[in-house]
């Protein structure tokens, strides 16, 4: 039997879009190029730390307790303004006693091109529906996108019917 291949995890999770952070305890060990990217536009649109987020997340849930090691925990977690993130936390075991934390923070909406193609959205109604994923209400997405609230609305009554929901509640179970 022929020997299969070496896979190089690491390059793996480094060219992911998903963003990883790696954990020793409190201190970042590792964050994978998505990882950098989510931080800083978090910080450049609502001055959030998002790796302060995740260790007072990780201390909150009891994952940073070397004691007590967890199974792995998915959560959703909100940013200041309400953005939500999905958050999975895997403890890995290093062989040295001491577990990490690998942590991957998944955003809603990011995949927009995705589901504008899945379901036939013209790309403003991919754009609402992002903004819906993310939590906006339809006065601030229309004042973000530059429209009246009335079209915002319109946009969403194509999202839905396109989409075969009836509510904000539906249409972010089908997307997420």
């Amino acid at each position: 039997m022929a020997d299969a291949p070496a896979v190089d995890f690491a390059a793996i999770v480094h060219g992911l879009r998903l963003a990883v952070f790696v954990f020793d305890r409190t201190r970042i060990v590792y964050q994978n190029p998505a990882a950098v990217r989510l931080r800083a536009r978090l910080q450049r649109e609502y001055q959030a730390d998002l790796v302060v987020m995740l260790r007072d997340h990780l201390l909150r849930i009891g994952e940073l307790d070397p004691v007590a090691p967890r199974p792995a925990a998915v959560t959703l977690l909100t940013d200041a303004r309400g953005e939500p993130l999905y958050v999975h936390a895997l403890p890995i075991e290093t062989g040295t006693g001491n577990p990490h934390i690998a942590v991957s923070v998944r955003e809603l909406g990011i995949e927009r091109e995705a589901f504008a193609r899945r379901y036939g959205l013209t790309p403003r109604e991919a754009e609402v529906a992002e903004l819906v994923l993310r939590g906006y209400p339809n006065p601030v997405i229309a004042s973000m996108l530059g429209i009246a609230t009335t079209t915002a609305k319109r946009h969403l009554t194509r999202i839905f019917d396109k989409i075969g929901v009836d509510s904000r509640t539906q249409l972010v179970s089908r997307l997420a």
